[in-house]
């Protein structure tokens, strides 16, 4: 892709293709001349105007500068397709952070170099103990690891002895907390990853798991993900019978063990794929098991969880969290100053003296090696932030929702703002899906569409706001725009998500309930040729095949599609599939509304 235009122009185009009026700026705080001075570079705005502008905007800042011309000046998912590359592509990319090394002095680029120069030596075979050594020890002196450091984390993993690695996964484990509410999708991979090694780790030896092992499950015990990472859920449920194991509950341990890897095996997870690290689960079971529980018990070496400070970027402001990453990443001012900020600036902005502007926000982010999406989670979990009860949305209750419902609604009527349109549209979804009797064929359904589609046709422009809603515009069986066009409207957020090197598309999933809304009323070539689409850019994307939600959902999707061309439903074969699901998830809550779906389907169809 061609970066063609600045952040600022980049903001105006969006505004223009979103059709928003000025005057819905003016009215959330920035006035029309501080907003045509910011667009035509004649002067800036501070990070609490760029948070208005953002969510004024239904936008996010990384999707902002995948398109501008700042994008190579910032660190944004810098490793995200390391694995992806040739040994001469590793050796340009360490080659080209050395230069610009050379030329700023900035530390995040030498780190970058040598992470590339690390993985050019591995895939060449060559000795890369140096650069390993070099990268411990930069993060080891750490107490906080932002995304960037994360990433890094992850690649020098595999070259780490258990005690280097878990000295890293204490302060890795906490740093997780700031990101549990809000992160990156990538986030989402690494996080297994590391658990899962953490988990094997632990169990690589008697010594070992008394001295490891109830850290790394109260750990994975704590841990919280998004709605769709089932993969969070599965480890979560795993780790739950170790843990019956580990106290001592052996023959319930056994069983659950049995019940849960019968289910796995039925449905391809007899390991979590994204996750190379963690070994099968039956071989992890027999390592577990050849150890009494007796002597799986913490002994006095212990790794037990440090003191260590968390930033809270729900309760800090921005000065305040760069005071406490610069702390607990041990960041020194002249590093700041390198990147363009004054010593009175810093000093100003750290005491919340002063905010930071875009320039001022930028020059800090390379300083303190934050990625841009470390920025959209501060600007997501910021309790300015009006979009935050999006994300926290999990949480709520069903009757929670429904006031939530109304409360947005009203917001949206008050204040004009396409964010609380949006919020409100998507709680009413997700109570349809678990309160109303065959919803996928209900009026409450068929309102929300119209409703969906009539927001939706507001915007020459889609971002991941306006994607996370656009299955449910094509529920609406009026609309003249086909299967075909349909899909590739939906899926352009795939090839999107590419431009941030994501691995992982949970909006493919939500065409889903087309297929089952063909299943429902018996349109067989529709089906057909939703799944068809479906399968294609299934096979079109390796990348995808590693998930567990992809995979249920395709099995799920072919059983449902074997009713349409049946034209009768084997109700046992369905459930046997949801059953599997809630075993390996310990989670109902995936099932549910498919739950609803097959009884529904037992309504139109005969039953064997």
């Amino acid at each position: 892709m061609v970066y063609y235009m600045l952040l600022r122009e980049r903001i105006n185009e969006i505004r223009q293709t979103k059709h928003i009026p000025i005057e819905r700026f003016v009215r959330n705080g920035i006035s029309k001349n501080k907003y045509y001075r910011f667009v035509s570079g004649e002067g800036s705005v501070s990070i609490g105007d760029l948070q208005k502008i953002i969510e004024i905007l239904t936008v996010s800042l990384s999707e902002l500068v995948a398109e501008s011309d700042e994008r190579d000046s910032l660190i944004f998912n810098e490793f995200g397709d390391y694995w992806q590359l040739s040994l001469p592509e590793l050796r340009e990319r360490a080659s080209v952070f050395a230069h610009r090394y050379m030329q700023t002095q900035m530390k995040a680029h030498y780190i970058a170099s040598t992470v590339y120069e690390l993985l050019a030596g591995r895939k060449a075979g060559e000795d890369i103990s140096d650069y390993v050594d070099e990268l411990y020890k930069e993060l080891k002196r750490q107490r906080f690891f932002t995304i960037f450091d994360l990433q890094v984390f992850r690649i020098l993993m595999p070259q780490l002895n258990v005690a280097r690695f878990f000295k890293l996964y204490e302060v890795f484990a906490v740093s997780l907390r700031t990101y549990e509410n809000y992160n990156p999708a990538d986030g989402i991979e690494l996080m297994v990853k590391v658990h899962a090694t953490a988990l094997s780790y632990a169990i690589s030896s008697t010594a070992r798991a008394q001295k490891y092992l109830s850290f790394v499950i109260e750990q994975i015990e704590a841990l919280q993900g998004r709605p769709f990472t089932s993969e969070f859920s599965i480890m979560k449920r795993f780790v739950s019978i170790v843990r019956l194991y580990q106290s001592g509950n052996v023959d319930a341990a056994k069983r659950a063990f049995d019940s849960f890897n019968g289910a796995a095996k039925r449905l391809d997870v007899q390991r979590l794929w994204v996750s190379p690290n963690l070994l099968d689960f039956e071989t992890f079971w027999k390592r577990l098991i050849s150890i009494d529980p007796s002597k799986l018990q913490e002994s006095d070496t212990a790794l037990k969880s440090a003191e260590i400070e968390t930033v809270d970027f729900g309760v800090f402001g921005m000065g305040e969290a760069f005071a406490f990453i610069m702390k607990l990443k041990k960041l020194s001012v002249h590093e700041f100053e390198l990147a363009g900020m004054s010593h009175s600036k810093i000093y100003r902005v750290r005491k919340n003296l002063a905010e930071f502007d875009v320039e001022d926000l930028f020059a800090g982010m390379l300083a303190a090696r934050l990625d841009v999406r470390d920025i959209d989670v501060y600007l997501t979990a910021s309790s300015a932030a009006m979009g935050r009860p999006r994300f926290g949305m999990r949480h709520l209750s069903l009757s929670e929702l429904q006031e939530a419902i109304a409360k947005y609604e009203a917001l949206a009527e008050e204040t004009g703002l396409d964010l609380y349109t949006e919020m409100s549209l998507e709680f009413r979804g997700v109570v349809i899906k678990n309160t109303v009797k065959n919803w996928l064929t209900s009026p409450e359904l068929q309102q929300l569409s119209d409703d969906v589609k009539t927001h939706l046709e507001h915007f020459d422009e889609w971002h991941e706001s306006q994607h996370r809603l656009a299955s449910w515009a094509f529920l609406d069986e009026t609309t003249d725009v086909g299967v075909g066009q349909r899909m590739e409207i939906l899926l352009s957020f795939t090839r999107n998500a590419q431009v941030f090197k994501y691995p992982y598309d949970p909006i493919l999933i939500n065409f889903d309930p087309v297929l089952m809304q063909a299943i429902l009323r018996q349109d067989v070539a529709k089906a057909q040729e939703v799944y068809q689409r479906l399968f294609a850019e299934y096979q079109a994307r390796p990348d995808l095949q590693i998930y567990f939600n992809y995979r249920w959902h395709k099995l799920l999707n072919e059983q449902l599609l074997k009713v349409v061309q049946d034209g009768f439903v084997v109700p046992m074969t369905i459930e046997g599939v949801l059953r599997d699901v809630e075993t390996v998830t310990g989670e109902r809550r995936f099932i549910v509304p498919y739950l609803a779906i097959l009884d529904a389907i037992r309504e139109v169809y005969p039953a064997y």
